[in-house]
């Protein structure tokens, strides 16, 4: 199996089963990983590039057709492959799955080596590729101009950020989390803790808060580490311990419980809860993301925040630091409405100050970090 083929097998796992991109491809090639990776991030511009060439909407055609021309367009539009060898090898492709369409596909590529494919997209979401209710969504909540750029910055590459004593070869250090790296390109030989730098701002908020922490959705870990290495006493805790694995020598306590009725007799100083949410502030990584969710979804997760987060309070005795890889406030100041606030620039760098608005974190992908919303709730 090639890696056109490859992908393409990839694909049609994620989007009809479901499948989670970031697990999937964490044993492939790096042509693989782009193509992939590339394909859900444009999706819906390559789309409006096929329709404009086929002259036909996409549900008139065959899914696998869908699919080998996404492949296809993509490597013209986005990637340095000569056009002859994109075209001649997405054909190849449509002969494995599509062979009665082979003549329409290689028709349709050709022309889009004569056309300038970049030019098709007028509007922002279709010069984004975002679905438009989640512009609109944003729009209100930030206005036009920071929505474009959250937009922008979601299509952006993403590489891992790392947490280390030492800087890795040729990393950047991070403005927003002291002892992080930001590194160029991805690397499989990092010495270190590969997490976001918006992980490492709402884990430094939380050590800031006390020294006594329940961590209380830990997995993968990547925040009980940072928050260790600031000097905390963290328990951690989360549904299932595989999902914590990571943590095993690197953590004191690790406990295998549902948030929502940990085993716990004590109160601890301070309660970190980073929510399970619909991730919007994370779309740059997993760009499957916006395709997959649907305006209702938020209210979905709201249930199980607000459950976790009646939890949280009740073994705490001073500060709960709630967040959310979300950016949207069914799951954010809906979910914190009715408890007593305190101002979050108390306890962050003057750095991630800049992102404090009115006393709340709305730290968004423009930052060049994932894109979290985050609370101190101050419990007495």
């Amino acid at each position: 199996m090639n890696e056109r083929e490859r992908a393409f097998n990839l694909l049609q796992r994620i989007e009809r089963e479901s499948a989670y991109a970031s697990i999937l491809l964490q044993d492939e090639t790096g042509f693989v990983r782009t193509l992939v990776l590339g394909v859900l991030r444009w999706r819906s511009r390559l789309d409006h590039a096929i329709e404009t060439l086929a002259a036909r909407r996409l549900t008139k055609l065959d899914p696998n057709v869908v699919d080998i021309l996404r492949i296809g367009i993509y490597q013209l539009m986005f990637m340095d492959v000569a056009p002859y060898a994109a075209v001649s090898e997405t054909v190849d492709l449509a002969g494995r799955y599509a062979s009665r369409a082979r003549g329409f596909v290689n028709a349709i590529l050709r022309s889009a080596t004569r056309r300038d494919l970049h030019a098709l997209a007028k509007d922002l979401a279709t010069r984004t590729a975002h679905p438009q209710w989640l512009l609109d969504r944003w729009t209100r909540k930030f206005g036009a101009e920071r929505a474009a750029k959250i937009a922008v910055a979601n299509q952006e590459l993403s590489y891992p950020d790392v947490f280390a004593s030492n800087p890795p070869p040729g990393a950047e250090p991070s403005k927003l989390v002291p002892g992080m790296y930001k590194l160029s390109g991805s690397s499989a030989q990092i010495e270190g803790y590969a997490l976001d730098e918006g992980s490492g701002v709402i884990a430094d908020i939380a050590a800031a808060t006390g020294r006594d922490i329940l961590d209380l959705a830990a997995a993968p870990g990547g925040k009980t580490i940072v928050m260790t290495a600031r000097g905390a006493n963290v328990v951690s805790n989360d549904v299932s311990i595989a999902r914590i694995r990571p943590l095993i020598g690197r953590s004191k306590k690790l406990v295998a419980s549902d948030g929502r009725q940990p085993p716990f007799r004590k109160r601890f100083e301070t309660v970190l809860l980073d929510a399970p949410c619909s991730a919007t502030g994370i779309i740059r990584k997993n760009p499957e993301i916006k395709w997959r969710l649907r305006e209702n979804d938020f209210l979905k997760f709201a249930v199980l925040q607000r459950e976790l987060l009646a939890s949280a309070i009740k073994y705490v005795s001073k500060y709960v630091t709630y967040s959310t890889c979300s950016l949207e406030p069914e799951e954010n100041d809906e979910i914190v409405a009715g408890y007593e606030r305190a101002d979050i620039s108390e306890f962050v760098n003057p750095e991630v100050a800049k992102w404090v608005d009115n006393g709340v974190l709305r730290l968004t992908p423009e930052s060049g970090a994932d894109g979290f919303t985050a609370f101190v709730l101050r419990v007495r």
